[in-house]
């Protein structure tokens, strides 16, 4: 009997096993950059919250779930099997999200994940440390990485110094530095980041991945993702532009798949 009963066991582990192995959920991540509702300012990388909430609602309302980008990273695939994920991904950092975009995922109560520039906050037209740690604190924003100082160079730029192996370190070292800035902000572990420009080298994303623990990245490769478990290499994304409705974004989502 005890025999059965060891065989049984692992025949269950060895079948759930198997099963998780091919789990995967459909990840639709949804790249944002600065929400306002002055009309002059809205083009293809700044929208009015009315957009924002318009893309939730669509969204919800066609089964997805919301999710931070850790969150996501740190479930099981027993889970998310199945499951249709929307990550909403913010850049740069900006004030306008405090007060436009902010009220929208408490209305929802819908997850996002902001990604801050380091040298950028408490600046004009850019968030504070206040508004960071009160979004923080809600349970519904992840705060992010967006490196400190790099997106203040030139793309140009950029892409030299990813590929200086005089400079690989000094960049790993600038994502660190303002992951502590935020870390002394929220009191929470950074644990993702979106790469500046979309750039990155898959040998400085293990990097940051690998010294840095970071669980998941994200790039501006145009695309969705079909998840299984693996945050190796970073997420698609699509850029939310101001000329689109939220049903033609959706469709444009689920088409990829």
């Amino acid at each position: 009997m005890k025999k059965l009963l060891t065989l049984l066991a692992a025949f269950i582990f060895f079948v759930s096993g198997s099963a998780s192995a091919y789990a995967s959920c459909n990840v639709v991540s949804i790249m944002y950059h600065n929400i306002t509702n002055d009309s002059s300012r809205w083009d293809d990388y700044c929208i009015p919250a009315s957009v924002l909430e318009s893309d939730i609602s669509y969204f919800m309302n066609n089964g997805y779930i919301t999710m931070t980008a850790s969150e996501l990273a740190n479930t099981d695939m027993s889970y998310l099997n199945g499951k249709k994920v929307l990550l909403l991904t913010f850049d740069d950092g900006y004030s306008g999200w405090y007060t436009d975009a902010y009220p929208v995922l408490r209305k929802y109560n819908a997850k996002a994940s902001m990604y801050v520039v380091g040298s950028k906050i408490d600046h004009y037209g850019y968030l504070t440390k206040y508004q960071i740690k009160e979004m923080s604190d809600s349970g519904l924003v992840e705060i992010g990485n967006h490196t400190n100082k790099i997106h203040q160079t030139p793309f140009e730029l950029v892409r030299n110094l990813y590929s200086d192996s005089y400079t690989f370190w000094d960049i790993v070292d600038d994502i660190r530095l303002n992951g502590e800035r935020l870390e002394a902000i929220t009191g929470k572990r950074v644990a993702s980041i979106t790469w500046p420009y979309g750039y990155y080298t898959n040998a400085l994303d293990q990097a940051v991945k690998d010294n840095l623990g970071y669980g998941i990245s994200f790039s501006t490769n145009y695309g969705v993702n079909v998840y299984n478990g693996d945050a190796s290499v970073p997420f698609n994304r699509i850029n939310r532009e101001y000329s689109t409705t939220s049903q033609s974004l959706y469709e444009r989502a689920e088409s990829k798949f």
